[in-house]
């Protein structure tokens, strides 16, 4: 019980705050990935001071942009390592590759599914795909390394139900 309540929540918050770092560093290494990012809330501000100047009020565009942004940011960093740390748990899943895999695929997929994309992504969005899911990968690598190799607590011995 002790490992629900204080080791697999410390393991958990050390993962996401490894995978914003992870995503930092995905945004210097791509460059897609970074214009996706810097150049985004770069525009972001622009809009909102732009707004502002012209007398109307920010706030609900604010609101809306930093609603998605939240949306965003818990899907690629706080969701999938959450749903693998519990399926790992209640599975007993030990494999770092399979915590680090699957954290990764749900990194790439659910932003995604957020955004709603119908189409097949181009080339600059596969790049991102493919940072996101690097960053999964660490996130889930993180949890592991913490927490996830004792998944399920300690092995049954045989005969024991």
């Amino acid at each position: 019980m002790l490992r629900w309540l204080l080791l697999i929540p410390f393991a958990l918050l050390f993962a996401v705050g490894a995978g914003l770092v992870a995503l930092l560093v995905a945004g210097v290494a791509s460059p897609d990935l970074g214009l996706l990012v810097g150049g985004g809330f770069e525009r972001l501000m622009s809009t909102l001071f732009d707004q502002a100047e012209r007398g109307f009020d920010p706030g609900p565009t604010a609101e809306a942009a930093f609603a998605l942004l939240g949306r965003l940011g818990f899907a690629i960093l706080v969701l999938p390592v959450v749903l693998v740390a519990v399926a790992s748990e209640l599975f007993r899943l030990r494999s770092g590759l399979i915590q680090s895999g699957l954290t990764g695929l749900l990194a790439a997929l659910l932003p995604l599914a957020v955004l709603g994309m119908t189409r097949a992504p181009n080339a600059a969005e596969m790049q991102v795909v493919a940072a996101l899911f690097l960053v999964g990968a660490a996130t889930g690598f993180v949890y592991w390394l913490i927490a996830g190799r004792g998944a399920g607590g300690e092995p049954k011995a045989p005969g024991q139900g």
